[in-house]
């Protein structure tokens, strides 16, 4: 039985949804379930990280790790 591939349902395998979220959405969520956030997180900027510099790539995992809490 051969089918064609482009008329199959698809599926993510693997998405990260790093950055996906709105911050105004997760100040939202935050406040309605009484999380608190760092300032980093909570200032009108969001936070000015490098990929190129290894302590920013571990503040933006920590704050990563923050918000999806």
């Amino acid at each position: 039985m051969e089918r064609d591939v482009r008329l199959l349902p698809k599926a993510h395998l693997h998405l990260h949804f790093t950055g996906s979220m709105r911050p105004t959405t997760l100040l939202e969520l935050a406040d309605k379930y009484g999380v608190h956030l760092p300032d980093a997180l909570t200032g009108g900027e969001p936070p000015r990280l490098r990929a190129t510099d290894e302590r920013g790539w571990f503040r933006f995992q920590r704050l990563y790790d923050i918000a999806r809490s």
